[in-house]
């Protein structure tokens, strides 16, 4: 069983992401019904997510210096901020200014949960403390874009965001009842995450990696631009039934990748995902919610084998290094997906801009199939030599 604090930690951790997932769905529609501009609608999106990845590259060093309690109380406040500006401002450098505050809440947020989880739990339990982090992690990331969307729909943008912060102010009482947590702080690993990065074969699945990250960034944002936020072909529908199957797929990939092998698995994966993402132009039901189950399953399933294939490129050893990476991976694909897609569907319409999406998946499998065909060749040629 796990103990009270930390069941509190990992309940205020949870609410504390649901409020960026509530606002991601929504920043677009509510940046182009503020700027009349729909090549900027995906730039608050993109602002929140480079200050997400600032503040996961500078939590390992606030940790050092002040208490986990402290850094968490400070991160909720962050978005409590963020959302209740949101739901008041509307004009665009104040959202702007929210996307930084509410991105910097939620790196902050993250990181120190999870190294107070680890702090919290003795050495052979952390695995299952950490599984129930995914878990808490992923309820939000499922529930939290249809709820948004049905909620705009029923009550407007304003009613969205409050909701957030409502949830920030939760995570914020829940967080004052804590014990104090001792966090021994974590080495600087800039260093370690630029050297796995030199490495050509954690890049060439990064990068693979990098293009379904980009898909799933275009669609949380831009979705209810092509598919509207009613009926059962809508967006809030596409979007449970893809966080839905991307968790089962990220679950079940673990102990099939350790039976089949990464690349075994990835590349039909990939294939499938693209394939997947076709049928959303037919705007039909059926069309959307198979698009939505098989694309979300592939991409949960991507996103467990290239966690453990850029591990096999670099070596155990740089496990926090890959765990950096991968995580910077999801929130740049996020903000750079929203961002792209915006300025691309401004300038072509989001109709034709959505065949990005199959593309960037065929793209992802051209790169892993590639790096195969170059890793082929050196182990020919020794094998011919120990001949």
């Amino acid at each position: 069983m796990l103990s009270a604090p930390l069941l509190l930690l990992l309940l205020a951790g949870g609410l504390g992401m649901a409020a960026l997932c509530l606002a991601l769905p929504i920043l677009p529609l509510t940046v182009a019904a503020t700027a009349h501009d729909r090549a900027s609608t995906g730039i608050v999106t993109a602002v929140t997510a480079a200050f997400t990845i600032l503040l996961e590259l500078l939590s390992p060093g606030l940790l050092g210096r002040f208490r986990a309690r402290t850094l968490l109380l400070a991160a909720m406040l962050l978005q409590l901020v963020a959302m209740l500006g949101f739901a008041e401002l509307r004009a665009l450098p104040a959202m702007l200014t929210g996307g930084a505050l509410a991105g910097a809440g939620f790196g902050l947020a993250v990181t120190v949960t999870v190294a107070a989880v680890g702090a919290m739990v003795p050495p052979d339990r952390s695995g299952v403390a950490i599984g129930y982090f995914g878990l808490c992690a992923s309820v939000p990331a499922i529930l939290g874009p249809p709820v948004a969307l049905l909620l705009l729909d029923a009550r407007g943008a304003g009613a969205v965001f409050l909701l957030g912060a409502l949830t920030c102010a939760a995570s914020i009482a829940i967080i004052a009842l804590l014990p104090p947590v001792a966090v021994r702080p974590a080495a600087a690993v800039g260093g370690g995450v630029l050297a796995a990065m030199a490495n050509r074969g954690v890049l060439r699945v990064l990068f693979a990696f990098g293009c379904t990250t980009l898909t799933y960034g275009a669609a949380l944002s831009f979705t209810p631009f092509l598919l509207g936020t009613t009926g059962l072909g809508s967006a809030p529908v596409f979007l449970l039934v893809f966080g839905a199957t991307r968790m089962l797929g990220r679950v079940a990939a673990g102990p099939a990748v350790d039976r089949v092998g990464e690349r075994r698995l990835v590349v039909p994966s990939l294939a499938v995902g693209a394939a997947a993402l076709v049928p959303l132009q037919l705007h039909s039901a059926p069309a959307v919610l198979a698009s939505a189950a098989v694309a979300g399953a592939a991409f949960g399933v991507v996103q467990t084998a290239a966690f453990v294939g850029m591990l096999q490129e670099a070596g155990p050893e740089r496990g926090p290094a890959i765990s950096g990476i991968w995580s910077m991976a999801v929130d740049a694909g996020i903000g750079a997906g929203a961002l792209g897609m915006g300025i691309v569907g401004a300038a072509i319409g989001f109709g034709s801009a959505f065949w990005l999406l199959p593309a960037l998946f065929a793209l992802g499998l051209v790169l892993r199939l590639a790096g195969a065909t170059r890793q082929a060749v050196p182990d020919e040629i020794g094998s011919a030599r120990s001949a």
